[in-house]
Formats: C-alpha cells, structure tokens, sequence
C-alpha cells in the first residue's frame, strides 16, 4: 500500500503544480475521469478541464485532509480554496461564470491504479449546491 500511497503523492504533486507532462505521465491508457458534475472525461478533456480550472481560479491551492489507501486505490479527502477569476470555460461552454468570490470546496476524490501504479479512473464527490451559493451562481436548469 505505501506504492498506491506514494503513486497518489505523484499525482497531487504534479496536477497541483500544474506539471501538466508530469500529470499526465501518472495515467493509464484508457484513463476515465468524472468531474461528479456529469462531465467525464479522459486524458486530453481532463487536461483541457484542468488548465480551464487554473485559468479561472489562479490562486487554486488545495490540502489534503486525509488519505484512505487500499490495494489498488485511494480515496483523498481534500479542501481547495479560490477565487472565481474567470469564467470556467470547457469545449466553448461556460460551466461556472466569474463572480470575483472566493470560495472554499471540500470534496473526496476516489484513484484508481493498475497494476503499473497508473491511474486508471478518477471520480469526484463534492457539493455543487455549496459552490454555486458561495460563487452567488443560480442553480442551472436540470
């Protein structure tokens, strides 16, 4: 378990950083990432989503509460803070509108590895009501 431990601090480090080669070099063929938003993604969309994320956010900084660690996964309870910058734009769509608020976003993310220490799916679990409230974004329409 201390490998999938250390292969989950390659990935903090490297997307945290913006180290997008670096990032992108901890994912498997095949890599699936869900936003918990209905957005899924693989490798190129999530690099296209994380770069769109510092764009609007540029002050994007996250700690990580604490670590779950089992054969082949992790589960990371993180709490990022920013401030909304500019619009979060993905694919020509605006996903989260400027706003000039700072906000605080406790979520959990779920890794899972291979057996080469690769990420193979990457899904997220937060609350967006809390977001847009704290953004002053109105709900969209479902």
């Amino acid at each position: 378990m201390d490998s999938v431990r250390r292969a989950y601090g390659a990935v903090q480090r490297a997307w945290s950083g913006q180290d997008w080669e670096g990032w992108a070099a901890t994912c498997a063929e095949g890599y699936r990432f869900d936003t918990g938003t209905r957005v899924r993604l693989g490798l190129a969309g999530t690099l296209d989503w994380s770069r769109a994320w510092f764009a609007a956010f540029p002050d994007y900084a996250e700690e990580v509460g604490a670590l779950h660690v089992g054969a082949d996964s992790v589960v990371a309870e993180l709490v990022g803070e920013a401030t909304s910058a500019a619009d979060f734009v993905l694919g020509g769509t605006t996903l989260l509108p400027a706003t000039g608020r700072r906000f605080r976003i406790e979520y959990a993310k779920v890794l899972v590895f291979d057996a080469d220490l690769k990420v193979v799916r990457d899904r997220q679990y937060q609350d967006r009501l809390d977001l847009y409230h704290q953004l002053g974004i109105r709900l969209p329409a479902a």
